[in-house]
């Protein structure tokens, strides 16, 4: 019986693609390694624009599931800006992030399915924030 190693991500290779919930808008990660990654995402949303910078510890679950197959866990900060009524105004604030994540083993595509609550400093938090993200990897 051999030890067979899977890895979901690729250590280097840069993902970018859309974020498909709220924040709308596009999304960038980079894994350090198998397990650590950091993640940015510049979204859009019900006159609010941010900008978000998040760190991820991804766990495998290729072994009980299937290939490529895993969750990840973390937190990160944003900034932007709001429009309430007709006025704009900075927002800033912390973030978590947690959700599932399938790499393809053939394709340089990565999906995932999080939940991102946000809570502002300065304005009413999101907290109910899920969307869907579609990546290409690079170098795959």
């Amino acid at each position: 019986m051999g030890i067979h190693t899977v890895n979901a991500q690729t250590k280097g290779n840069p993902q970018v693609g859309l974020r498909l919930g709220l924040p709308f808008g596009g999304t960038a990660r980079y894994f350090f390694d198998d397990a650590n990654a950091v993640e940015g995402i510049a979204g859009v949303y019900s006159g609010t624009f941010t900008v978000t910078g998040l760190y991820e510890r991804h766990f495998d679950l290729s072994a009980l599931t299937t290939e490529g197959f895993g969750w990840f866990i973390g937190g990160g900060a944003h900034m932007g800006t709001r429009e309430t009524d007709g006025n704009v105004k900075f927002i800033a604030g912390v973030d978590g992030i947690g959700g599932i994540d399938y790499t393809f083993p053939t394709l340089p595509l990565n999906l995932s399915l999080d939940w991102k609550p946000a809570i502002h400093f300065n304005t009413s938090s999101d907290l109910t924030d899920f969307a869907v993200s579609v990546r290409y990897t690079f170098g795959r």
